[in-house]
């Protein structure tokens, strides 16, 4: 048996992925990623009415109020301010983000998990103190606008890792705009999707264009692996020998699943997604 960590999440580019593993370094960070392209994920189509905005020319330095309905999830969450970071010559890109807010869920299902079950609210803005993260708001636009998946979608935060696949795609609103939701993992190496990693993300833009909000909450699928460790005596079916075809396999698994399959059940994650307010 050999066991491979990551520190991050997975994509679909299989080339990319590789290309990561030689990267001199790459630690439990933010990163661009770009995937192969995906299996044909299920969707569900959001109406198109009141299209949101961007940008907004101006600043986000004034935190915004953010209202959400956890029960169901969490018992609680608790909000904060993360102070700027701005970009420095010496450091690396990733870490450069914008003040912004931070809410973390308090008593979720799951524990022991690679992600911490985060809500983040950015002024999209000020997102473009970091080249990479102040693209992700259009692509985010684009995407709603057309509702045509591609070779990867939009993240925030930034992770150096890339995504290796997403499923369960659906579009959905909240109180004052909208956005698309889909479970995805992200890696470093040839790692199977599994328990430790895999998570739920919202990722949606305020009506008005003004903020970005994203969701970063772990889920666990009882017939996958419970971590990252893989015993080669007895690999998932063809993990080894194409990888590829196990990513489409399990995306097609994934997406075949119904909502109440997964811990927490995506419809409750959804529903408090929905309740969100940001002014």
């Amino acid at each position: 048996m050999f066991r491979m960590k990551t520190h991050s999440s997975f994509l679909y580019n299989f080339g990319a992925l590789l290309a990561l593993i030689l990267l001199p370094s790459a630690c439990n960070v933010p990163a661009d990623l770009s995937p192969l392209a995906p299996v044909e994920s299920q969707t569900s189509p959001v109406p198109t009415d009141e299209p949101t905005q961007l940008p907004v020319e101006e600043s986000g330095q004034v935190s915004p109020s953010v209202s959400i309905d956890v029960s169901g999830v969490a018992q609680d969450f608790t909000s904060q301010v993360v102070e700027a970071v701005p970009p420095r010559a010496d450091g690396p890109w990733w870490e450069a983000m914008p003040q912004y807010t931070l809410l973390t869920l308090q008593s979720y299902p799951i524990s022991g998990h690679l992600m911490q079950p985060r809500i983040f609210v950015y002024p999209v803005y000020d997102l473009e103190v970091n080249e990479v993260a102040g693209q992700v708001p259009g692509s985010l636009q684009a995407l709603l606008q057309n509702q045509q998946v591609g070779e990867d979608m939009p993240y925030l935060p930034p992770y150096n890792a890339a995504q290796v696949m997403y499923a369960q795609v659906s579009y959905l609103k909240f109180k004052n705009g909208r956005g698309v939701r889909y479970l995805t993992q992200f890696d470093q190496a040839v790692l199977p999707v599994n328990n430790h990693e895999l998570h739920y993300t919202f990722q949606g833009l305020t009506s008005d264009g003004r903020y970005y909000v994203a969701a970063v909450l772990p889920v666990n699928l009882p017939e996958l692996p419970a971590d990252e460790s893989v015993d080669l005596n007895n690999p998932p079916q063809n993990f080894v020998e194409d990888f590829p075809a196990y990513l489409s396999d399990t995306v097609n698994m994934l997406n075949g699943q119904p909502p109440s399959a997964f811990i927490p059940d995506l419809s409750t994650l959804d529903a408090m997604i929905m309740s969100l307010e940001i002014k």
